[in-house]
């Protein structure tokens, strides 16, 4: 999960990326916003996407971009390396667990 700062109407939460693609991110942590709702996603102080919730159920909600993403957009690409980084974690984790659970 990425962590960002998102904003609507003046109000600013801090929430988690937990998917992307071109067109939208999966958010958790959001409180108070509604479909429709337009957002601004600051994945850091220099990447910012605009957008609109799409749909939101509790603490999650899906943000649809208001215009897609290029494969070399810079938030692209920082989404990209974030997954990246937490998928080498990831495997690195079930490596190391495995092993554990192996030598018992």
């Amino acid at each position: 999960m990425v962590s960002a700062s998102l904003e609507c109407r003046g109000a600013t939460q801090k929430v988690r990326v937990v998917d992307f693609s071109a067109t939208g991110v999966r958010l958790d942590g959001i409180k108070g916003l509604a479909t429709g709702d337009p957002v601004q996603i600051l994945l850091t102080p220099e990447l910012i996407v605009e957008g609109q919730i799409a749909w939101s159920v509790w603490h999650k909600a899906g943000v649809k971009f208001l215009k897609p993403l290029t494969a070399d957009d810079p938030a692209h690409l920082f989404l990209l390396d974030q997954a990246r980084v937490m998928e080498r974690a990831r495997t690195l984790a079930l490596a190391s667990l495995a092993k554990d659970r192996g030598g018992n």
